[in-house]
């Protein structure tokens, strides 16, 4: 008899997001030292491979469970659906910035390989987890409406958002504050990609652009950054120009949420239609 997970959406959404965690605390990085590869290195090759163990197992259970997954379909006029996320990449990210002045030549191919590669999978674990296996479950769960499908974007945005608390305690250097801002961003970017994995059925290119993403926002990590100064830069800042720095923050990300209910207003039977069918992509 085959285990149907419809029946408990939110019983096993938990059990699977607490399944990869426990994968990823797992130190497969310390064998990876043993050959001879510098810790950084050690530690991309622990998440890639990790990365894709995770994307290979959500793809067999999104088959097993017959949860609806659109993997590519191209549309012209879906193109337009996609310049909200690449706008707020090259504008308001501030990473395409970094990306721009980063230096490339002071590092080697093998580290900014497996840099690009930690990333290219992570964005593709995160896109197959939350849109993919979580939303396609939601929707599958809930009745096929506005409001079924409202609920299940909003939710599976919240379950982007909250998986980034993890932050506080695997990487270095992290703040309450800091995850706070992670959680809310990443919320409110969870609900527009959701929303637009929707109204294009296209999670290649969702996933692709999530990397480009990532890959502009952390390219400072190749560097060696000095701590004592990003400290003293953050001392040295008014309390009247935090506020209005968290003042900005707040409005900027949450333009992405508005986004997503926008796109969820929008979307109607065709839509509807064509995300549940068997036959398109």
């Amino acid at each position: 008899m085959k285990l149907r997970l419809h029946n408990y959406p939110f019983v096993y959404i938990f059990l699977i997001i607490t399944s990869i965690i426990l994968l990823y605390r797992i130190p497969i990085a310390i064998l990876f030292s043993t050959f001879g590869l510098s810790e950084y290195i050690a530690d991309s090759v622990d998440s890639i491979i990790k990365n894709f163990i995770i994307i290979t197992g959500l793809c067999l259970l999104i088959k097993q469970q017959e949860i609806p997954l659109k993997l590519h379909s191209f549309s012209t006029k879906n193109m337009l659906y996609y310049l909200p996320l690449l706008f707020y990449i090259l504008i308001f990210s501030g990473g395409f910035k970094d990306f721009l002045q980063f230096k490339f030549s002071c590092v080697d191919f093998q580290t900014l390989s497996s840099y690009t590669l930690k990333y290219l999978s992570s964005a593709f674990v995160e896109e197959f987890l939350f849109r993919g296996f979580i939303l396609g479950l939601l929707l599958y769960n809930f009745s096929k409406n506005k409001s079924g499908i409202l609920k299940s974007i909003i939710i599976a945005g919240l379950a982007f958002g909250l998986m980034h608390i993890i932050n506080l305690w695997t990487i270095e250097g992290q703040t309450i504050k800091g995850i706070f801002n992670q959680v809310y961003a990443s919320t409110c970017f969870g609900v527009m990609y959701g929303a637009t994995y929707l109204k294009t059925r296209n999670i290649i290119i969702l996933g692709l652009i999530h990397f480009a993403s990532n890959f502009f926002a952390s390219i400072n990590e190749l560097l060696l950054l000095d701590e004592a100064i990003q400290t003293t830069i953050s001392a040295n800042k008014s309390l009247i120009n935090i506020i209005l720095s968290e003042i900005f923050r707040i409005i900027i990300f949450g333009i992405p949420l508005l986004i997503g209910l926008w796109l969820v207003y929008t979307i109607d039977e065709k839509d509807l239609k064509q995300f549940f069918s068997k036959n398109v992509p």
